[in-house]
């Protein structure tokens, strides 16, 4: 009888194969895994047991599950702001620039500010210095006069403020207006554009560390806004250039808006925007000028929005506080303010001598304006031109004051 020979596997044998299949499944394992996102063994955010909190949304799993990923969460950042192209080269802001002469006078008038309260007024120094009453006095508040001329008396000098009124100079603090202009624009912008409102050092990215290598740009520098990026429900930020992200607060920006409804077609108006503080001048739907404001505090003086018209324009004109009199710490005297168009009862669009603090809230209610602008403005408008004032805020939780 022949004995058949059985299978023989040695250990040494098997263990190799099984070594071998080991490393080959290993293999493309790895292999599979390099080519597949990992997103692909995530369980899906479908499957029972599994919460959206319990996700996070790496950029390369915000495709598969836009629907449960956060908006404003890291993941969806990086994804927006890595696909964000800037155009090459960079278009510039179609903008004519205004250079007046540097030695040229801003305001048709010398101001100056009453730092010495009470303060008397005689009708000429020699009467106040025979002991004769004063014409009138002035007791508080915040109160500007505009000067005539000096003069000289006994050593003392004087300064008379209005025909047969004269002051000591030492109560008087001499104004500098702000020499501050906005911009004409010679076409309609492509993109939302605006003025840094304070110095700021650019991010690389949305809510990232300033940039060292980045410039520091200054107050009064205009900058074209090419993309904007929202973090959180009240944090926007703002890119500005190359790798240059600036947040909203630094920033007050204008965009070309559509003619209200009861402007005419073609028709010259003015859009005054609360919550940037700008101003902007257009003729039918294109924007010829844009500037900064200064509107009312929020509180009791803030400015009313609407769609009023021009009704009265005046090339100097005195301003106090209707609520007040002379003695309330309340009350506020300016004498001739400069290219005065009022548009709404008393509110009104005006130079403002006394300040430089366009882009914030600053007056009593009326539109301030930098001389240049104001006058600029007055020179444009006519009596009934529309003027839209509004307030609308990128944060949906931000309402009109």
């Amino acid at each position: 009888m022949v004995k058949l020979k059985r299978p023989f596997v040695s250990f040494v044998s098997f263990a190799s194969f099984v070594s071998f299949a080991s490393f080959a499944f290993f293999a493309s394992f790895v292999s599979f895994a390099l080519f597949v996102p990992f997103a692909s063994f995530m369980p899906s955010p479908s499957v029972p047991g599994v919460e959206v909190s319990d996700i996070v949304c790496t950029p390369g799993r915000l495709w598969r599950w836009r629907a449960v990923c956060p908006e404003y969460g890291p993941g969806a950042t990086a994804y927006r702001v890595a696909h964000i192209r800037l155009p090459n080269p960079l278009p510039q802001l179609p903008v004519v620039e205004l250079k007046p002469d540097p030695e040229e006078e801003v305001v048709p008038y010398t101001y100056a500010y009453v730092r010495r309260l009470p303060l008397e007024i005689y009708r000429h120094p020699m009467e106040a210095a025979l002991g004769l009453p004063p014409v009138r006095v002035l007791y508080s508040g915040d109160q500007w006069v505009s000067v005539v001329g000096q003069v000289e008396y006994e050593g003392q000098v004087w300064i008379q403020i209005n025909a047969d009124e004269f002051v000591p100079a030492d109560a008087l603090v001499f104004g500098r207006p702000s020499r501050f202009q906005g911009v004409y624009l010679s076409e309609q912008p492509s993109y939302p554009f605006g003025w840094i409102n304070r110095p700021v050092r650019p991010s690389r990215v949305p809510q990232g560390p300033p940039d060292p290598a980045a410039p520091q740009y200054q107050r009064y520098q205009v900058v074209t806004i090419y993309a904007q990026e929202f973090r959180a429900p009240g944090e926007l930020w703002y890119l500005i250039g190359p790798d240059q992200w600036v947040e909203q607060k630094y920033l007050s920006k204008v965009t070309v808006d559509p003619p209200p409804a009861g402007v005419p077609p073609g028709a010259r108006w003015i859009e005054v925007d609360l919550f940037e503080q700008t101003l902007a001048a257009y003729e039918g739907e294109r924007m010829v000028y844009a500037t900064l404001i200064s509107s009312g505090r929020p509180g009791s003086t803030w400015t009313p929005s609407g769609l009023f018209r021009i009704w009265g324009k005046f090339p100097a004109a005195k301003m106090s506080n209707p609520d007040a009199r002379d003695g309330s710490p309340a009350w506020y005297y300016l004498e001739d303010v400069p290219w005065t168009m009022y548009f709404n009862g008393p509110y009104a669009l005006h130079g403002a001598y006394w300040h430089d603090s366009f882009g914030f809230t600053r007056s009593h209610g009326c539109v301030n304006l930098a001389p240049r602008d104001a006058r600029w403005l007055y020179e444009w408008a006519d009596v009934g031109t529309p003027v839209w004032v509004h307030f609308t805020s990128p944060f949906p939780q931000e309402t009109d004051r």
